[in-house]
């Protein structure tokens, strides 16, 4: 919750000091760097499992050519990526971005700097996928807050220094990524000595981190090609304008998302280690608690945020374009459909098999990308984009159930949609339908704000214990709120 105001405050002083088109320009040069994210993403996830799994199996001595083998090929893949954004990705930035000809400079040195900072990210993965898998989310919420901070106080000095401030504020990620790296080499090479490089490594290790990591990939490029891809899609279409109201709209994608992984990142652990130990029971029980609490938790931000938007736009940012408040709100209804697919994917990934999941999945999420050029290239409005990301995202949903069904015997489609899906939706409906008369009972401003946000809370803490929830779910939380109390009372 911390990071995510930051992260928030940080963007309300980044469009002070480079300004909307500056803003816009920077997000869709980095952008044609960033959309390799998904090989970070992939390889994280991939590293993860394997640790996780192998802690499972109880095989520890295992953990270090896994990290060894990790190492070498994100080695060998940073050189290839250099290759092809030095060639292809600058002559990309220099040719077909419609960048001015006095940014030219600035926009060159700003991709420059953006290829150091993802050098270094690809470079820490080994390390943060140690961590998670030992489950010590306390270290990498410091170190996330650390790398927050860090990031904060590049933006508070670009109004200060004389250097151009796209040019400075590059410059500034790429000396925090070099930070972090070297803060999560340091605690991992101190707290877990078991995760240490070694030369010889089987080839059967290299093979299945890379087959694992091929369809992981595939699976990440799809949700980039929903993001980064469009953010260059609508500066090619609509210009720096709407690429900055698009990209506030992905502040709030990303300020969201970072409150669902935190629910995901510390089940995900415990869910493979649960499936290599073949612990179904209570691999089935986490995967119910997972996806209500990421939709609970989502619900109570996600409502107020519909209902209150202008107003929040209008104390965070000033004045703001109509197309950030109408790509915001159908932003935060896709992130909605987007994180339920957390626990699936995180079974589906503790049986290795992804081939299939991959193929069919995100070979749907990916159609999002070619499909909003052609909405583009007809002469539909800037909005489309997310509409379509927003269809997709169900679709594809629905085809991770039927693959989930099919790989995992012990997942159920009818205790799912009971349990799930129709009780989240009357959790939605009935909190929704209260803070909405509240909402329209009361005048814009800081009064209202607070008043939808705090019913917000109480009426879905209602609404999840009596509907939301199951009865033996009602009698677990009873007794926990009970040792807690007793506990607070002995003391």
């Amino acid at each position: 919750m911390v990071i995510t105001a930051i992260n928030l405050y940080a963007v309300r002083l980044l469009l002070r000091d480079l300004g909307q088109e500056d803003y816009g320009t920077f997000n869709a040069v980095a952008g044609v760097v960033l959309a390799s994210t998904f090989i970070t993403t992939t390889l994280a996830v991939s590293i993860q499992r394997f640790y996780s799994y192998t802690l499972g199996e109880r095989r520890t001595d295992r953990l270090s050519m896994i990290f060894s083998a990790s190492m070498n090929i994100i080695l060998v893949l940073s050189v290839g990526l250099l290759i092809i954004f030095e060639t292809i990705g600058l002559w990309f930035v220099n040719n077909e971005l419609p960048i001015p000809p006095e940014r030219l400079f600035a926009a060159n040195w700003v991709f420059q700097f953006s290829l150091i900072t993802l050098w270094f990210g690809l470079l820490q993965l080994p390390f943060t996928a140690a961590i998670f898998a030992q489950e010590e989310m306390g270290v990498f919420a410091l170190i996330s807050l650390t790398e927050c901070l860090l990031r904060l106080g590049v933006i508070l000095f670009i109004g200060i220094t004389a250097m151009d401030g796209l040019i400075f504020y590059s410059i500034g990620l790429s000396a925090v990524a070099v930070i972090i790296f070297l803060l999560y080499a340091f605690i991992v090479r101190h707290r877990y000595p078991e995760y240490k490089y070694c030369r010889k490594i089987p080839k059967e290790t290299y093979r299945s981190l890379l087959t694992f990591s091929g369809w992981t990939m595939y699976s990440a490029l799809a949700a980039v090609g929903m993001t980064q891809g469009i953010t260059i899609l609508l500066y090619m279409f609509f210009g720096p304008i709407a690429t900055a109201a698009y990209t506030i709209s992905q502040q709030v994608f990303h300020a969201l998302t970072a409150l669902s992984n935190s629910i995901v990142v510390a089940f995900r652990p415990a869910m493979v280690k649960s499936y290599a130990e073949k612990d179904y029971t209570s691999l089935n029980k986490m995967f119910s608690a997972n996806n209500k609490l990421i939709l609970y938790l989502l619900l109570m931000v996600a409502i107020p945020l519909i209902l209150e938007l202008r107003t929040i736009f209008e104390w965070w940012l000033g004045n703001v374009s109509e197309e950030a408040i109408t790509y915001t709100r159908l932003t935060i209804i896709y992130i909605l459909c987007f994180s339920m697919h957390n626990p699936v994917t995180t079974i589906v990934q503790s049986t290795g098999q992804l081939k299939y999941y991959s193929l069919f999945v995100d070979s749907i999420i990916i159609l999002c990308l070619p499909a909003t050029w052609l909405a583009f290239h007809i002469g539909a409005s800037s909005e489309i984009s997310i509409i379509l990301m927003i269809a997709m995202c169900m679709i594809a949903h629905l085809v991770r159930l039927v693959i989930l069904r099919h790989q995992y015997p012990s997942f159920y489609y009818a205790p799912y949609i009971s349990e799930i899906i129709l009780r989240g939706l009357f959790v939605a409906v009935c909190t929704f339908f209260v803070v909405y008369l509240v909402h329209q009972a009361l005048h814009p401003g800081i009064v209202r704000l607070v008043t939808v946000f705090a019913s917000t809370f109480i009426t879905m803490l209602i609404a999840v214990y009596f509907i939301g929830i199951s009865a033996k779910e009602q009698q677990t939380l009873r007794q926990f709120l009970m040792q807690r109390m007793n506990k607070f009372s002995e003391n």
